[in-house]
């Protein structure tokens, strides 16, 4: 589930529990939501996707991380939507200042830049 007002989760978990990466998928869907797109979360194979999202005709698969810092976290990222075989449009959106090529078809935006895709 996700807030539509990011600072009730300040009342629901005090401290640090949920942190940045929480709520920069909250965010995230959000914006999807404001601007129109329906958004379900998707799994292809035994991987899950945090967004496909889907306004008109067109479908746009995101992931949501906090840092794109270690190999460790880019794969886990990366991988579920390298599984996606079709041509649709897809993002990981992160809060990393240094902007990453695209691996084989999957971009990277950051989240300041996330509304000149959408």
């Amino acid at each position: 589930y996700y807030l539509n007002d990011l600072s009730f989760k300040n009342f629901l978990y005090p401290g640090f529990a949920y942190g940045v990466g929480y709520l920069l998928e909250n965010a995230v869907y959000l914006e999807l939501r404001r601007l129109g797109y329906i958004v379900y979360t998707g799994s292809f194979r035994d991987k899950e996707v945090d967004f496909v999202a889907m306004k008109d005709d067109r479908v746009i698969y995101l992931q949501a991380t906090y840092m794109l810092e270690t190999a460790q976290t880019m794969e886990r990222e990366y991988a579920p939507l390298l599984t996606i075989g079709d041509n649709y449009e897809k993002y990981v959106v992160s809060m990393d200042e240094v902007q990453f090529p695209s691996n084989e078809g999957v971009r990277h935006i950051q989240a300041w830049n996330l509304k000149e895709i959408l």
